[in-house]
């Protein structure tokens, strides 16, 4: 896994990774919050569940940052693992 920490000290690390500086990260990352609370709240809204809210199984990235990281990495590198 990447250390997401040590990639932000470095803005040529950053940069190359998911091709944004850690200003325009940040920047995205209130952005991205915002929309996926939305979508978050919007998914537990509905009434033919099958699970409770919080129920199943829980994701390998846990927070926004982590989460914005990884889709930035992928779409800059798309890794096929091959």
């Amino acid at each position: 896994m990447i250390n997401i920490k040590r990639a932000l000290k470095s803005k040529r690390l950053i940069s190359a990774l998911t091709g944004i500086t850690p200003d325009e990260f940040f920047k995205l990352i209130a952005s991205f919050a915002k929309i996926w609370n939305q979508t978050k709240e919007a998914k537990y809204g509905l009434e033919h569940r099958q699970r409770k809210p919080g129920g199943g199984t829980k994701g390998f990235l846990k927070t926004i940052e982590d989460k914005s990281f990884y889709i930035l990495f992928y779409y800059k590198c798309y890794p096929t693992f091959d």
